[in-house]
């Protein structure tokens, strides 16, 4: 009787490590999420790190809307973050409603 227990408690202990959820099977968080057209839409690029310059994953200057998924994003109209930039903790849909529709060259996180 006792074998049989022992041997259940540790079948349901091994059961419930294969059900758990380990860190490192789930995907990582992406910051933001940029889009070249309105709404979401076309081709996209995800941002985990800061990006001093967009030409360098070619989406210099083609960001339509962005989706932010964690933290608070800067985003510049000229690379190394320079001139003039606008600071999204939410998703925007249209950036054309800001005046930022394909001008972004360069975002980074700041919280």
């Amino acid at each position: 009787m006792r074998t049989v227990t022992t041997t259940l408690i540790l079948g349901l202990g091994a059961a419930l490590l294969l059900a758990a959820p380990s860190a490192q099977a789930r995907p990582p968080r992406v910051g933001i999420v940029l889009y070249q057209e309105d709404h979401f839409g076309g081709d996209s690029r995800e941002i985990r790190d800061d990006q001093p310059d967009l030409g360098w994953i070619h989406f210099d200057d083609r960001v339509s809307s962005v989706e932010v998924r964690h933290g608070v994003w800067e985003l510049c109209e000229d690379s190394r973050y320079r001139g003039r930039c606008i600071t999204v903790d939410h998703d925007v849909d249209k950036l054309d409603r800001l005046h930022f529709d394909d001008r972004i060259s360069s975002v980074r996180r700041i919280r």
